[in-house]
């Protein structure tokens, strides 16, 4: 955790604020200031949220980022994604309903996804989509179907058919769940899903067909995720082994993340 250092660093850039005058705004002693920002105690959680919320951020910025890596406008943008992930700001998401007012599975076929990326919130839109009623699944919650396409995803074959579960708060998405992601440029893709919201400030998406490299998705342009729930297929999955072509090209790619992993050490050094 970074909390000491922050705690220092926010004082000092609140106008070379005095530990006493701090402590005297969060209602605390000057010498729990001097322990917390020597590292030698931790403040209780409500001291915690009551620091946060004097500097105006976040409790996962006050202990997880290095603000003093971060500008004013940095730091903003960060906090207003993670309000977004996490649906402080309304996403609204438009359902149908059959006529005894249950709600419909829509599907979302291969050559409509490039338009749902447009017309995902848009009621005309989806009303004209496929819809199905599917008994087997968990009540309560709202489903999407989506056609897979390629073979990132392997075993799942392409034409596949992938339930997903709406998720309305991103940070329950498990780290590497696989999920269907809806963003604004990458438009809908299956792909196992890392959160690093904190970090960078987006979506890191690993297919499971080591063939295919990971690549990042910034927050703000993901529109809706669905947790993979099933899937239908008319094939059965081929689990074979992956080619040694495949693997080649994976072990290569790993050398030369290593080799910008050895370079950044000896810049830093």
């Amino acid at each position: 955790m970074f909390l000491s250092k922050n705690l220092k660093h926010l004082r000092e850039r609140n106008g070379k604020q005095t530990q006493e005058n701090l402590a005297n705004a969060l209602g605390i002693t000057r010498s729990a200031i001097s322990s917390y920002e020597d590292g030698r105690a931790e403040p209780k959680l409500v001291v915690m949220n009551r620091i946060a919320q004097y500097f105006n951020i976040t409790l996962d910025q006050l202990l997880n980022v290095e603000l003093a890596t971060l500008g004013d406008v940095d730091l903003q943008q960060q906090k207003e994604v993670k309000k977004y992930a996490s649906a402080e700001n309304l996403r609204i998401l438009t359902i149908t309903t059959d006529r005894e007012n249950n709600e419909n599975i829509e599907l979302v076929p291969e050559k409509a996804a490039a338009g749902y990326t447009k017309g995902y919130a848009d009621a005309e839109y989806l009303k004209d989509l496929p819809k199905y009623q599917l008994p087997f699944l968990p009540e309560g919650r709202t489903y999407r179907a989506f056609e897979i396409a390629g073979e990132s995803m392997l075993p799942l074959l392409p034409e596949s058919i992938v339930i997903g579960e709406y998720v309305a708060n991103w940070n329950d998405v498990q780290e590497g769940q696989t999920c269907v992601v809806v963003a604004k440029n990458d438009g809908v893709v299956l792909k196992k899903v890392y959160n690093k919201i904190t970090e960078r400030g987006t979506f890191l998406l690993k297919s499971s067909n080591i063939a295919y490299q990971p690549y990042e998705v910034p927050a703000d342009e993901v529109v809706e995720i669905w947790k993979f729930a099933a899937y239908i297929s008319r094939d059965m999955p081929d689990d074979s082994v992956t080619s040694l072509q495949e693997l080649k090209s994976a072990f290569s790619r790993l050398e030369d993340e290593l080799q910008d992993i050895k370079m950044e050490r000896r810049v830093r050094k």
